[in-house]
């Protein structure tokens, strides 16, 4: 780090927060889970009376704080355009699978929505799975066949946590540090970040430590796209 931000007479908490948030980016990901440092940062916000007057801070709000934060320097490492609030959803004006209904939902300004966790299991098909909901792409969303999905689990928290939703651009391309959705040949889909890219596999990796990576064939009928915005709960 190349200054010691909490020690600047002027800055409140939510300043310093955000200092924080740009010069931890050097430590690595270990900083944003480390929590006797956020325990620490918590004291040393108490500690100081000009501080205390704005606003209390406890090591369990400063950990959440720290957690938005990684998230939301994950969200540009990986390319992807986080959007405040809930996504507007809209009842489907025909009920039918994705690959059914996708230009009709385009002509609205809209993509199809569904459940990841409906097709979590080997041998089910995503693109089987009917859409009864539609989400309004929001002003400045890339203009590309996509699909929405809602994400169910806790292997990319941070970033995207359990209930998320968000806009995959349907494509096969693998880019390394980009967040895909791809379909495992034993455990059926999962939302992970690229990590390696061989001649004959792909590592993709979870941003939750407490939960496994996973490795799939290097076989593009495998990727289903890339996720390119998120609203996130982080």
């Amino acid at each position: 780090m190349t200054q010691d931000p909490t020690h600047h007479p002027t800055w409140d908490g939510e300043a310093l927060a955000e200092v924080l948030g740009r010069e931890l980016v050097r430590m690595g990901d270990e900083a944003w889970t480390h929590e006797p440092f956020l325990a620490w940062l918590a004291a040393e916000l108490r500690s100081r009376p000009e501080r205390r007057a704005r606003a209390t801070y406890d090591e369990g709000a400063m950990l959440e704080r720290g957690r938005a934060l990684r998230a939301r320097v994950l969200a540009r490492q990986c390319g992807i355009g986080l959007v405040p609030g809930a996504p507007r959803l809209i009842a489907a004006r025909r009920v039918d699978t994705p690959q059914h209904v996708m230009k009709e939902a385009r002509a609205m300004g809209a993509v199809p929505c569904v459940e990841l966790a409906a097709a979590a299991g080997a041998g089910r098909e995503l693109w089987d799975e009917a859409a009864e909901s539609w989400l309004v792409a929001p002003e400045g969303a890339p203009n590309v066949r996509a699909l929405a999905l809602r994400i169910r689990g806790e292997s990319m928290e941070p970033l995207l946590r359990d209930g998320d939703t968000v806009l995959l651009e349907l494509t096969p391309a693998l880019v390394r540090g980009r967040i895909v959705v791809a379909r495992h040949p034993d455990d059926g889909y999962v939302c992970k970040r690229v990590e390696r890219v061989g001649r004959r596999d792909v590592l993709l990796a979870s941003i939750n430590r407490d939960c496994a990576d996973v490795t799939i064939p290097r076989d593009e009928r495998l990727v289903v796209g890339t996720v390119r915005m998120a609203w996130s709960g982080a």
